[in-house]
């Protein structure tokens, strides 16, 4: 999986995100070894990297999520 985050306060979609060149990767999801859903303690990481990624942003700014398959198929956003 990749999940990617982009700011909705400068762009209004994933669509337009992605055409800008505006989305940036979460890494942790996947490693040689393992994948997210294999092992709890990554989810954690990923989700203290929403976190952090979150708190790097001015108080104004609009976050949203994309999580794609490995191979690009769109799963879900917010």
């Amino acid at each position: 999986m990749i999940l990617y985050f982009y700011r909705q306060d400068q762009y209004g979609s994933y669509a337009e995100a992605n055409k800008g060149g505006g989305l940036r990767e979460i890494h942790g999801l996947t490693t040689e070894y393992r994948r997210l859903f294999d092992v709890g303690g990554d989810l954690a990481d990923t989700l203290e990297a929403i976190h952090v990624t979150a708190k790097m942003m001015d108080g104004n700014a609009r976050i949203g999520y994309v999580l794609l398959d490995d191979d690009g198929t769109f799963l879900d956003a917010c």
